[in-house]
């Protein structure tokens, strides 16, 4: 009887540390994601984000965007629009962030093909 309790106490302390260091993404708020976000890709060139409070600076190979964000947890997207042109329209793109990795994951940064929506890691400098 105390062997079977004991297995049982070991199987579920197993499954719970389990569960805990599988942490998934999670939609940030705007605190989270304040500061520089380096790309990880292989490519020599490695995009930046730089983000305050309102402002998302997007340091591309050839140009800088300085664009306005916003985020709404409810829909789990991060909107973007030109910071000197608003009436240009706004992007929109899920959004995760996993705080233990110092990861953040935008999908559709990019663009591509309608049926393989990409998706783009940064790590936290």
């Amino acid at each position: 009887m105390k062997m079977s309790i004991l297995r049982h106490t070991t199987l579920i302390v197993v499954v719970f540390l389990t569960l805990l260091s599988c942490e998934k993404g999670r939609f940030p708020n705007s605190d989270n994601l304040i500061g520089s976000w380096t790309e990880q890709t292989d490519n020599s060139f490695k995009h930046k984000l730089v983000f305050d409070k309102e402002t998302m600076f997007f340091f591309q190979s050839n140009a800088i965007d300085t664009l306005a964000y916003r985020l709404d947890k409810k829909s789990g997207l991060l909107f973007l629009s030109l910071k000197g042109n608003p009436s240009a329209g706004e992007s929109n793109h899920k959004i995760l962030l996993n705080k233990r990795r110092k990861s953040l994951t935008i999908f559709g940064l990019f663009a591509s093909i309608p049926e393989a929506t990409n998706e783009t890691k940064f790590t936290k400098d």
